[in-house]
């Protein structure tokens, strides 16, 4: 009875609003400064007791207390996984700088301890709506709200950002690159496109193919990856459907998690069929060869 009487602003539900998508800058925002190390230290204390502040809070209002995503009041989510990065929070100052809806950085943490994976905590605001589910279902454009236009303008957006370099393949601020699909989810940097290929490919096995054939076969589909030139774009590496979130209205409030690049659906999934109308329809004997790739090197990072 008494939760009733809590100020919104206190609840887990307030949330700070985004950004509309009108125009969605094209020219390259400036990178930012990253965190120095003394100023990551010391918010790394801070989050460390805003971390055990919200175990209090859940357990008060009743609520999951999630060690990764960590709620808080005053529509504010502390996100600490093994996964954050100083990489992550750049990124999404430069989206945010460019008119995308991103939650607003508050400030980035770094946690020293040696028994500890999670080295990075950001504090950041809590953006409205609710996440997109994938489905077996057909995409109706002429169904969707007006998200689905301001996801297209987003991405396309991102993918005229010049980068410091058509050589170099890196992060914008010259570190490496976080996938779940290589070994320990972490490349480079790399200062070309040979080197780049070269890491892709080099835990690919014979392992789990049924002939020797079948395993030459795949590796010619997945080389005609490296027989195509290639411009470097900054995009969304998790461009999933759960990473999206959607307004009442039906326009795009937010664009999240921005930590690594994977992207894996069915075929005959809904958001396949969403990234085929945004223009992945232009990469798909790309995107055979990717699955070949994908056969090649599972076994490198599946259990890892």
């Amino acid at each position: 009875m008494w939760l009733s009487l809590i100020p919104s602003i206190i609840t887990p539900d307030y949330t700070w609003p985004a950004p509309a998508v009108t125009t969605v800058q094209r020219v390259t925002p400036p990178v930012p400064a990253v965190p120095g190390a003394n100023s990551r230290w010391l918010w790394g204390k801070a989050h460390g007791l805003l971390y055990h502040f919200s175990r209090c809070y859940c357990y008060l209002l009743e609520l999951y207390f999630d060690p990764h995503i960590i709620q808080l009041p005053f529509g504010l989510v502390l996100k600490w996984t093994d996964r954050t990065s100083v990489e992550e929070v750049i990124a999404m100052q430069m989206a945010r700088a460019a008119g995308i809806p991103v939650p607003r950085v508050l400030s980035c943490g770094e946690h020293v301890t040696p028994h500890l994976t999670r080295e990075v905590s950001i504090l950041m605001t809590r953006l409205p709506g609710f996440s997109l589910m994938n489905s077996d279902d057909p995409l109706e454009v002429a169904d969707e709200g007006p998200w689905l236009e301001e996801l297209k303008t987003c991405v396309h957006a991102m993918r005229e950002w010049e980068p410091p370099s058509q050589d170099i393949i890196c992060w914008p601020i010259g570190t490496a690159l976080r996938s779940s699909r290589v070994p320990d989810h972490i490349m480079g940097p790399f200062k070309d496109h040979k080197s780049f290929y070269q890491h892709l490919f080099a835990p690919a096995s014979q392992h789990g193919f049924i002939s020797v054939d079948d395993y030459n076969n795949t590796f010619a589909t997945a080389k005609k990856l490296q027989q195509r030139p290639y411009k470097v774009k900054f995009t969304h590496g998790d461009l999933k459907a759960h990473n999206i979130l959607i307004n009442e209205d039906g326009h795009l409030a937010g664009f999240l998690d921005r930590e690594s690049g994977a992207m894996r659906f069915g075929k005959d999934s809904w958001w396949y069929q969403v990234a085929m109308w945004m223009g992945g329809d232009e990469y798909r004997e790309e995107l055979e060869s990717d699955r070949a790739l994908n056969r090649l090197t599972v076994d490198s990072y599946i259990a890892f």
